[in-house]
């Protein structure tokens, strides 16, 4: 029997599709599940480049290096339609874009959507700090970097609060995107699964995911409960139940965009990130 390598993502939002499979509440059917918890976006990155992972959440700029070896699961695409989830950049003194082409920003990697949408709608800085893991990014506003794209802004801004930090808000990626682009929604990340296992057992993955997708999302308290106990254990942080609550439901508005909106959106940013240099020209987005 086929066994499939899941890797999901150790941040609330994208964990909690995967939380009922990794409890053995949804069971596939055809083929076995082995998981492995990854802590960060680019180690995620860095692992479906080398193919060591069947199954994981690349950032959405990944997928023109991957685009070759994975398949996108259409049920599975995380968009930003608002500011709610559209990586604010945040200071703790206040800027003007302009300053920003002359200041550190903090992003989680070289391959995240963060610092390709960082370079296609601002450009310019001074220099890059990589700081992997989100909650760590705090600590280094400030000290290492002067500005920081906030991916996981829900988490960053209620972190904040409770240590007593006043940010300034620059701008966002989103209100970037959107001048840009209108109002299609901007993509942030995907779930990929490898294009080796055969399109036959990529289909019935995909199935069980939207399963346990569905059996998440309504019975939210349970996954809520595990999230947070999962996260602790990946990032050897007291994460707070109530930052995983909203996550989640963030998330959940991020991964249920109609798909044509999301293909749409997917569109422009690899026509417009191939045009300008910035990322290999896609041939075909492959979605499932």
């Amino acid at each position: 029997m086929v066994t499939i390598k899941v890797g999901p993502l150790a941040d609330s939002g994208d964990l909690y599709p995967f939380i009922p499979l990794i409890e053995g509440i949804i069971k596939p059917e055809g083929f076995n599940l082995e998981f492995e918890v990854i802590t960060t976006v680019q180690d995620t990155n860095e692992k479906v480049l080398k193919k060591e992972i069947d199954v994981a959440v690349p950032s959405a700029a990944m997928y023109p290096y991957i685009q070759d070896d994975y398949y996108i699961l259409g049920n599975a695409i995380a968009s930003a339609i608002d500011g709610i989830t559209g990586m604010p950049v945040i200071s703790l003194t206040p800027l003007s874009i302009e300053d920003l082409k002359k200041s550190r920003i903090i992003v989680h990697g070289h391959n995240t959507t963060a610092y390709t949408l960082y370079k296609l709608l601002i450009g310019k800085y001074n220099k890059l700090v990589i700081v992997k893991k989100v909650l760590d990014e705090i600590k280094a506003l400030g000290k290492e970097g002067d500005v920081l794209v906030a991916v996981h802004e829900i988490k960053m801004m209620y972190a904040l609060e409770k240590l007593g930090i006043k940010v300034n808000r620059v701008t966002s990626m989103w209100d970037l995107w959107k001048n840009l682009a209108g109002n299609v929604p901007m993509p942030l990340g995907t779930v990929v699964i490898n294009k080796d296992l055969g399109k036959d057992i990529a289909l019935k993955f995909k199935e069980v995911y939207e399963k346990s997708k569905k059996y998440a999302e309504k019975h939210i308290d349970e996954i809520i409960r595990k999230d947070a106990e999962i996260m602790r254990e990946a990032h050897k942080e007291n994460i707070d139940e109530e930052i995983v609550r909203k996550t989640i439901w963030a998330d959940i508005q991020e991964y249920n965009v109609p798909l044509e909106d999301v293909k749409r959106g997917m569109e422009i940013f690899y026509n417009l990130t191939a045009e300008r240099g910035i990322l290999p020209k896609v041939k075909k987005i492959d979605i499932i």
